[in-house]
């Protein structure tokens, strides 16, 4: 059996799940990437490699949230914010 036959089967029992337990499994590792760039940070491990593990996970959290449809509020609430700070 291939690796191209095993990641097949693992993605098709995967597609066979709910929408929200897809959604919940990607979240769930998007916050153990986050959680591993920021310990990797707090060693003072390479910059460049916590910051990719961070931005990775926090993109993918904020993608498997639905948080990111909500873009033109948080837009609004930055752009506030900026004009409050000033």
């Amino acid at each position: 059996m291939d690796a191209d036959d095993r990641l097949t089967r693992y993605y098709t029992k995967f597609t066979a799940l709910p929408f929200f337990t897809r959604r919940a499994i990607i979240f769930g590792a998007s916050l153990a990437l986050w959680w591993f760039g920021a310990l990797l940070s707090s060693m003072h491990v390479n910059n460049n490699l916590c910051v990719m593990f961070l931005l990775t996970g926090a993109a993918g959290a904020i993608w498997s949230s639905g948080l990111w449809r909500m873009w033109k509020v948080f837009a609004v609430i930055v752009a506030v914010c900026v004009a409050i700070m000033r």
